[in-house]
């Protein structure tokens, strides 16, 4: 088992364990980490090797900057071997666990396997690991759920129930970690819109396919009320919470929301600045695309059921793919900062900030990697 570097954080001489290595947050986190002047020891959680290290060749990580294993925290002791665990043991000092299955369509059985059971097995781990002091849960602003109205960092409940198993398997993962550790301290992103300020998208999500839906022309009705903003965030603000809170001393049992708080941005400014935006395109705008009719969250689960019992089948494709996100549209929230903003010193951008280049991106980049009217025909 090779030895890793020394560790320089309030967690010295000691091994931080990061799960997630692979996926865009995690990635750039580790090399927001590297690029230090006195980076923490690390080893990553990898299920597939050559990925990871075609991944850090990308990066331009320096050989031997982080300790390798292959394992998997869908399975028990994570894939490891016993040396691997004792090794371990005698070594780590915080997990920061990035891993998640963000699909927002998993069935729930699926969606638990990773978000709740893999963070079980992880917290299984720690157990097992004397000289762990922290443990850190990337997860959800949206454990929130259908609950509307101001969402505050300690708030832990959605007791009127959750849009989509993604939201409900983060929330179980949250319960966990509180019941299992006290030293943890739980960072919750809100959604990825592009990868920083300058408005470029690396990962696509359901924000993006919903858009490209819109563009397309094949939404005629969307959730949302006077009072609803979309709350979104760039990747590198996410990244730069967790690159300093995580090992933070004086965390220890806090909720962080990495959200836009108060800079979210109204649905119909939104909507406004992307028709307007597509609308610079003559082709585009020959086609005659109306804008999306809001409507409220009952109105819409009611169109939706009936484009489901009796609609054309591409509708329902549409519809089915739609409701996995946008009822939060539906559920105005605004998501507090406050603990945030003290701990980084600044709130995250606003979206209206970054919103319009990011659009002209996708839309530059011809929706690369966005399905739209092919997936739906």
């Amino acid at each position: 088992m090779p030895t890793p570097m020394r560790l320089h954080t309030e967690h010295a001489d000691g091994l931080v364990l990061v799960t997630g290595a692979t996926g865009l947050l995690g990635s750039m986190a580790l090399k927001q980490w590297a690029g230090q002047p006195k980076p923490p020891s690390i080893a990553v959680l990898v299920r597939d090797p050559l990925r990871w290290r075609r991944l850090a060749g990308e990066m331009g990580l320096p050989a031997g900057a982080v300790v390798v294993l292959r394992g998997d925290v869908t399975e028990r002791g994570l894939g490891l071997t016993r040396e691997t665990r004792t090794w371990l043991a005698g070594r780590t000092t915080a997990v920061v666990h990035l891993a998640a299955d963000t699909t927002f369509s998993r069935p729930l059985d699926q969606a638990r396997r990773v978000n709740r059971d893999g963070t079980r097995h992880l917290l299984e781990l720690a157990a097992q690991c004397p000289h762990v002091t922290r443990f850190a849960l990337v997860s959800t602003a949206f454990v929130a759920g259908r609950r509307t109205g101001r969402v505050y960092e300690n708030a832990a409940d959605a007791t009127s129930g959750w849009v989509n198993a993604y939201e409900q398997s983060k929330a179980e993962a949250e319960a966990l970690v509180r019941e299992s550790r006290r030293d943890f301290v739980i960072l919750r992103s809100s959604t990825v819109a592009c990868d920083d300020t300058r408005g470029g998208v690396t990962q696509r999500n359901a924000v993006h396919r919903a858009l490209r839906l819109f563009h397309d022309g094949l939404a005629a009705m969307i959730p949302g009320v006077a009072a609803t903003e979309l709350d979104a965030v760039p990747a590198d603000y996410v990244v730069n919470g967790v690159t300093r809170i995580a090992l933070r001393q004086g965390v220890d049992g806090q909720t962080v929301h990495l959200c836009a708080g108060a800079g979210a941005m109204p649905i119909d400014e939104l909507l406004d600045d992307s028709y307007a935006r597509w609308a610079r395109d003559v082709s585009w705008r020959k086609r005659g695309i109306a804008r999306p009719t809001l409507a409220d969250l009952e109105t819409w689960e009611l169109f939706a059921r009936t484009v489901e019992e009796t609609g054309h089948p591409r509708l329902r494709r549409v519809t089915q793919a739609l409701s996995h996100f946008l009822p939060q549209l539906g559920l105005p929230k605004q998501f507090d900062t406050s603990r945030a903003d003290a701990l980084l010193g600044a709130p995250a951008p606003p979206v209206r900030e970054y919103w319009g280049r990011m659009i002209d991106h996708l839309q530059a980049t011809a929706w690369q990697g966005v399905a739209g009217l092919e997936a739906a025909a």
